[in-house]
């Protein structure tokens, strides 16, 4: 038996791009100081987001992305997305590849909203603090630390602010929702 979707039975969010929506509006009332309710809107509709491209698309999405917005490689997002985060002063080092900062983002979202949802926070989040200015340890983080005000997130050893991984996300599924539009049809796959 087949399960019923938000597509078959919704409250009016029944596609990706409905959720998009709501992640922009969510992200509108990001800044340096958000009030903790706006946060768990954000990080929550942004790890579901990430869920319902996998299944909305399930048929369609390549494997490649597919793997990517599963938890598994950044690398594997593809080369497009370094086009779709169009304001580059959101990443933390330029000089990386954007895929990198992207799956960061996404994993800092999938990790808060875990730990919002179970109480807990788990090991592999690889999120060790989220404080209201950065515990510089090294050098790396010397350098490629913002030091605008507002709340930082360490993850996997790099700093993050909530600003930061805003911007990040709401170019990067922007962009990705509108690369599926284009070069998928619901159902069928076809190679980009």
């Amino acid at each position: 038996m087949n399960k019923v979707t938000m597509n078959e039975i919704s409250y009016g969010i029944n596609k990706p791009q409905d959720l998009l929506n709501k992640l922009l509006l969510d992200g509108e009332k990001i800044d340096e100081n958000p009030h903790p309710h706006d946060l768990f809107n954000f990080f929550v509709t942004a790890a579901v987001l990430n869920e319902w491209v996998v299944r909305y698309y399930s048929n369609a999405i390549v494997q490649g992305i597919k793997d990517a917005l599963e938890d598994k490689v950044a690398e594997k997002l593809p080369v497009e997305t370094s086009s779709w985060v169009v304001d580059k002063q959101c990443l933390p080092n330029q000089g990386c590849d954007v895929r990198r900062h992207v799956f960061n983002a996404m994993r800092i979202c999938w990790g808060t909203a875990n730990a919002s949802k179970h109480y807990y926070w788990q090991k592999s989040s690889g999120i060790s603090a989220i404080e209201g200015s950065p515990n510089i340890k090294n050098w790396y983080q010397y350098f490629f630390t913002s030091t605008d005000s507002g709340i930082y997130i360490e993850y996997d050893g790099e700093y993050y602010t909530l600003l930061q991984i805003k911007q990040i996300l709401t170019q990067f599924y922007s962009g990705l929702l509108s690369y599926l539009e284009s070069s998928v049809i619901i159902g069928e796959k076809k190679e980009p």
